[in-house]
């Protein structure tokens, strides 16, 4: 594993670095939920406000795509990276329910706009046999900044407002200046190659994409409950541990999570990568949703670190699988267009995923956390019922062997 990382280049740990500190500073989204509760407004409105992000998201994923494949992955991460700090910054001065709305969308656009740029730039930096551990050491890097951050989040929330928005929107600039000074532009294209017609028709007809952007979109459905309906109920459990508040209760389980992938998910992707992906998808898709369906049938601290533990675990599995799978099914021109169009289904499900929890935690908490297992077992089973059409006709040999040189 340390010859794998020490063979990567220079500019990949540069990304990491960007990347560890823009994660640390997502201070605002993950406790937007609780901030605007304090403000009185009502689920509805919360939901709305939260939705906002994933329907920016959603609008700027495909061009963040087409913008890193046609002006370079830099660029893109540079323009990104400042607008997005701008949008945060502008969002704690927001006066009323439109405003909120608005500016939560915009900050949801530029976010969404530079992701795909950093997992394209991986893949063009990256030789195929190494992907797999450079993927899992760029999200170690980010849950470490995003564990370290929520549980500093935890503090600030409690304190200063203010800190919570400006501490974001100095680290994602931040992010931003280093992109600009320190990264590789990655590859570009011609206006030509770069068109969305010839990746539509290409995506159109790829079955193994739309199994996977499937079962991401279910898998993100759950994730999408971390802002919002978690945060509520961590918060509405009045839990303490110690001196910590039920606000730093919430942070530090997030934390937890964050925590775990950094230590972990390298030892986890070394064994792993003997294993088919789809196979590893299936089982870490089962476990986020039991992870989260476990919140439903416990009342203490324990038991909610434990519900924490397993669904990390199954992030740590099927996670990693995604990022090195996609850059395999998408051709070098269009890496930047597949992977904003997976993004799709990610910033789709931040979308409704909090309209949809919300609604269900107001009925009831159970339904919530019973929907959040189905919606893992979706997952699964699309994945397995992919992997058995693929049997029939002809196994992915690089992939495999991508699996077991790695």
């Amino acid at each position: 594993m340390l010859a794998d990382l020490r063979a990567l280049p220079r500019a990949f740990w540069v990304l990491v670095i960007g990347v560890f500190i823009n994660r640390f500073g997502s201070f605002v989204y993950p406790f937007l939920t609780i901030l605007l509760s304090r403000r009185g407004l009502p689920l509805s409105d919360v939901a709305m406000v939260i939705a906002g992000y994933g329907t920016g998201g959603l609008i700027s994923a495909v061009a963040g795509g087409w913008f890193a494949d046609r002006f370079g992955r830099r660029n893109t991460i540079v323009a990104g990276t400042l607008a997005n700090a701008a949008a945060v910054m502008t969002l704690y001065y927001a006066p009323n329910l439109p405003s909120l709305v608005l500016l939560t969308l915009c900050a949801g656009v530029f976010a969404g706009f530079y992701q795909p740029a950093a997992g394209a730039l991986v893949a063009d930096l990256i030789p195929e046999e190494r992907r797999l551990a450079a993927y899992a050491v760029l999200r170690q890097s980010a849950n470490a900044g995003f564990a370290f951050g929520t549980a500093a989040g935890g503090f600030l929330v409690s304190h200063s407002a203010f800190w919570l928005f400006a501490g974001d929107a100095i680290t994602t600039a931040s992010y931003g200046f280093i992109a600009l000074m320190l990264l590789p532009h990655g590859l570009r294209h011609s206006s030509k190659q770069a068109r969305w017609g010839e990746a539509i028709a290409r995506l159109r007809s790829d079955a193994g994409f739309w199994a996977l952007f499937a079962s991401q979109f279910l898998c993100a459905l759950v994730f999408s409950q971390f802002a919002s309906s978690y945060a509520l109920e961590i918060t509405g459990r009045h839990i303490h541990f110690g001196h910590l508040q039920p606000e730093q209760v919430f942070g530090a389980l997030i934390g937890w999570n964050g925590m775990l992938v950094m230590l972990l998910e390298l030892p986890i992707t070394r064994i792993t990568q003997r294993f088919h992906p789809r196979r590893v998808m299936c089982i870490g898709y089962l476990l986020i949703g039991l992870g989260f369906a476990s919140n439903g049938f416990t009342s203490t601290l324990l038991g909610l670190v434990i519900g924490m533990t397993v669904f990390t675990i199954g992030e740590m599995l099927s996670m990693p699988m995604v990022s090195t799978w996609v850059a395999y099914l998408a051709p070098e021109s269009m890496r930047g267009r597949y992977m904003g169009a997976l993004s799709t289904s990610w910033n789709g499900a931040g979308m409704i995923g909090p309209l949809i929890g919300l609604s269900l935690f107001g009925f009831h908490p159970m339904a919530l956390w019973l929907t959040c297992g189905v919606w893992g077992a979706l997952s699964a089973a699309i994945m397995a019922r992919s992997g058995e059409k693929a049997a029939e006709q002809e196994e992915p040999e690089a992939i495999r062997l991508e699996a077991v040189d790695t």
